[in-house]
């Protein structure tokens, strides 16, 4: 028996909700999980991953002991179009197909509160990870080892262009220069625009996007290991069409969210970005309302 899951790339923090909001989007990775007589065997990443430090299959040795997998050996198979270390949730779509084959494998795929938990455990926080799981926009509170997390209801229909620079950035290095403590105004300032980005989304408010999404705990710090991140930012912002722009989870790709009406918010992007784009990936995608999915071949 196989079994296959489909993950979504996500979107963590959108602007201000650090390390607490995210949502899943329209681009996928897919994982084909195969029990075997004995070993190891990784197929369709680089080769520098297929060895047992990969991390699904690191995320699925973790689970199988909590869910009670025995198994002897196991071939995964990988596919899929979300781009590596580029800020859209590569590593959470690991993490999450590795948890949800060792549970499959028990019948236990749809017990998807305690998946996020584990998931949280080896993730470190859950922001990318439970949109991954849940779908939609997603925001999470820990509580000692645990996790809460609620859908939130969007209620207009967006679409949410993805600038992908041809450049990484490391989540590690993003983290290092984010300061120790800030100050009660930028905490007052990043709680206000979370509230403001999320009561926005549920009731349709578009014209709180663009501030409900300006940050102070993360993204002027971040933006300068970005090529070109303050030019790009100021001329999304300057286009009255554009709902609302982020730095899209650690970085270094961008986000600029536009109403689904807005059929030439692409091309108009594109053209006002002009020859800052160079190199970089424009995708239109929408959001992802189911999270993982799991199947049996």
């Amino acid at each position: 028996m196989k079994v296959r899951i489909k993950v979504p790339a996500t979107s963590a923090n959108i602007g201000p909700g650090f390390d607490v909001a995210g949502l899943a989007l329209t681009l996928y990775n897919t994982f084909v999980f195969e029990l075997s007589e004995g070993g190891l065997e990784i197929t369709g990443c680089p080769e520098q991953f297929c060895n047992e430090d990969n991390m699904t299959y690191q995320a699925f040795k973790t689970a199988a002991a909590y869910c009670g997998l025995d198994f002897k050996g196991v071939k995964i198979a990988c596919s899929g179009d979300v781009p590596h270390t580029r800020g859209l949730g590569s590593s959470s779509t690991c993490i999450v197909a590795g948890i949800v084959a060792a549970y499959a494998f028990m019948n236990r795929s749809e017990e998807r509160e305690e998946i996020l938990d584990l998931a949280t455990k080896i993730e470190g926080h859950p922001d990318n990870v439970a949109p991954a799981i849940f779908g939609g926009l997603t925001v999470s509170v820990m509580y000692g080892d645990k996790v809460k997390t609620l859908n939130i209801p969007v209620k207009h229909d967006y679409r949410f262009v993805t600038l992908i620079p041809p450049f990484t950035l490391s989540t590690e290095l993003s983290r290092k220069v984010l300061p120790p403590t800030i100050s009660r105004q930028d905490a007052i300032a990043n709680v206000s625009h979370l509230a403001l980005s999320v009561a926005s989304l549920i009731n349709g408010y578009d014209e709180g996007l663009k501030l409900g999404f300006k940050d102070r705990l993360h993204q002027p710090y971040r933006g300068h290991l970005i090529t070109g991140y303050h030019e790009i930012m100021d001329t999304l912002d300057k286009d009255e069409k554009v709902l609302g722009s982020y730095l899209s989870g650690a970085g270094p790709s961008l986000m600029a969210v536009i109403s689904a009406n807005d059929i030439m918010g692409v091309v108009r992007i594109k053209e006002e970005l002009g020859s800052l784009l160079d190199g970089w990936e424009v995708v239109k995608l929408e959001l992802d309302q189911k999270g993982y999915t799991c199947d049996y071949e």
